[in-house]
């Protein structure tokens, strides 16, 4: 089974970030969640600075059953991926590595949750592990 797990702008600079998101490179992270899924899924893994390469990679993957997606700032604003979204036939799991709640207040709502299954905030990046876990549930 192939699921789709997409990052959004600047999490491809983990590392050099507030320390608040992670301490882990972005490519240690992707490592520990390839392995961590290892002989379980097939993943389809995309980060990317740019709105329009995120709404391509959910449209040409629409019909797979889940996807995994740390919207970051495009939460709180993204209009367009809310509506591509709206035809993606899975499961979507929004992720963010920070309790949004505990934010900046524009940070504390994220257009990407009117389509969202599931949410899961403030878990750091354990947050993925959690949600390949409730996949596999899901699953069997």
């Amino acid at each position: 089974m192939k699921i789709l797990i997409l990052n959004g702008p600047n999490l491809n600079f983990l590392k050099k970030r507030e320390k608040i998101y992670s301490n882990l490179s972005f490519k240690n992270i992707k490592k520990k969640i390839f392995f961590y899924s290892k002989n379980i899924f097939d993943i389809l893994f995309l980060n990317s600075n740019c709105e329009g390469k995120i709404i391509n990679f959910i449209q040409k993957n629409y019909k797979l059953k889940f996807l995994i997606f740390n919207p970051a700032a495009l939460s709180h604003y993204s209009l367009s991926i809310l509506d591509c979204l709206k035809i993606f036939k899975g499961i979507i799991i929004e992720l963010h590595i920070t309790n949004l709640y505990k934010r900046e207040f524009f940070r504390k709502k994220s257009l990407i949750s009117l389509r969202s299954d599931i949410i899961i905030s403030g878990m750091g990046i354990e947050g993925y592990f959690h949600a390949i876990d409730y996949i596999i549930k899901k699953c069997i």
